[in-house]
């Protein structure tokens, strides 16, 4: 497992041989400027990964983000839909949050199915 990024408010890794990205979402992003480095830490990701790639997202610890935070999540799904993402699992416990992603992957076309046990979201990566 390789690190991308980790600090307050998320960690990124990537495991080059299951080819998967983890993405974890912690709490409330104020503002863009919460997560400067964060497109960036996208871009090296997706540079790691091959194409067909999947992605875990735990998004249990979010918390809403305002608009342009959202846009900075659209910004990177539109780099993650680029760069070849075969499907992306996303683990949610609150509704509201998950409404707010599922509204970003509609509109950047996101391979995306929520669950709410891991278990569950990694046996369907690996199908």
């Amino acid at each position: 497992m390789i690190t991308i990024a980790e600090n307050k408010q998320y960690s990124l890794k990537i495991d080059i041989i299951k080819n998967r990205a983890f993405l974890k979402i912690d709490g409330f992003w104020r503002n863009k400027e919460d997560i400067p480095a964060y497109l960036n830490d996208w871009d090296e990701a997706i540079s790691k990964l091959a194409p067909s790639f999947t992605l875990l997202t735990d998004a249990t610890e979010m918390v809403i983000h305002p608009g342009d935070v959202r846009d900075v999540h659209s910004k990177a799904q539109e780099k993650i839909v680029a760069g070849k993402v075969k499907k992306v699992a996303e683990l949610h416990k609150e509704g509201t949050a998950a409404m707010q992603l599922d509204g970003v992957s509609n509109e950047s076309g996101l391979p995306k199915k929520n669950f709410t046990d891991k278990n569950e979201a990694i046996k369907w990566l690996d199908e």
